[in-house]
């Protein structure tokens, strides 16, 4: 009877043991699957991170350029629109708008938002520090503030009515203002991209 009762401890024992080293290897290899697939997504983040910082990095230069243009364009403006011979010669031609243009043009490319706008949709954003995504953001919708007015800038350039004796001075102040306010948004921009290099920790080279 003894004898017996071992035997059924031992293979209660055996069994439980089994048991025990399947429920344990289950847990483990859930264990380690979530590790990896956090390593992975960790991975995964730290590249759209560094697709968003060249993005940045580009953007900066980008701004680097055309602010000072801008800024001479206001000055220009600011002091042609006070210039009555000037105005006289933009209702007879209104080219002569282009001579504060001595690149040509306003501003040839806008800073590019395409890798942000992949992270937004991205889940893997979750795992961007608080800071980080707080810089990214103020960055960004300061971008889409400075530029969201351009638009319109370039439909009153097109404006049949530009240079008309009635409106040619107003249009003039009113390019001048709008063209005064994105450069002050834009140097709100560029502290932001600085602020940005040093929380995300890049260069700007």
């Amino acid at each position: 009877m003894t004898q017996k009762t071992n035997k059924m401890k031992e293979a209660v024992l055996k069994n439980i043991t089994q048991v025990i080293l399947i429920v344990f290897s289950v847990v483990l290899g859930l264990y380690l699957s979530e590790r990896i697939e956090d390593n992975k997504n960790k991975k995964e983040a730290i590249k759209l991170l560094s697709k968003i910082k060249s993005e940045l990095k580009e953007n900066k230069k980008l701004l680097d350029y055309w602010v000072p243009y801008h800024e001479n364009a206001v000055k220009s403006l600011d002091s042609l629109t006070k210039n009555e011979l000037f105005i006289e010669d933009f209702i007879k031609d209104n080219s002569t708008l282009h001579r504060i243009f001595s690149r040509g043009t306003i501003m040839g490319e806008m800073p590019a938002n395409d890798a942000w706008d992949i992270a937004k949709s991205n889940p893997l954003i979750v795992n961007f520090e608080y800071d980080k995504l707080l810089v990214l953001s103020k960055i960004y919708k300061q971008q889409e503030a400075t530029y969201g007015s351009f638009s319109t800038m370039i439909e009153l350039l097109l404006s049949p009515d530009l240079n008309t004796k009635e409106s040619a001075k107003r249009n003039l102040q009113l390019f001048k203002n709008q063209l005064q306010d994105i450069t002050h948004r834009e140097l709100q921009l560029v502290r932001f991209y600085n602020e940005a290099e040093m929380i995300l920790k890049y260069q700007n080279n």
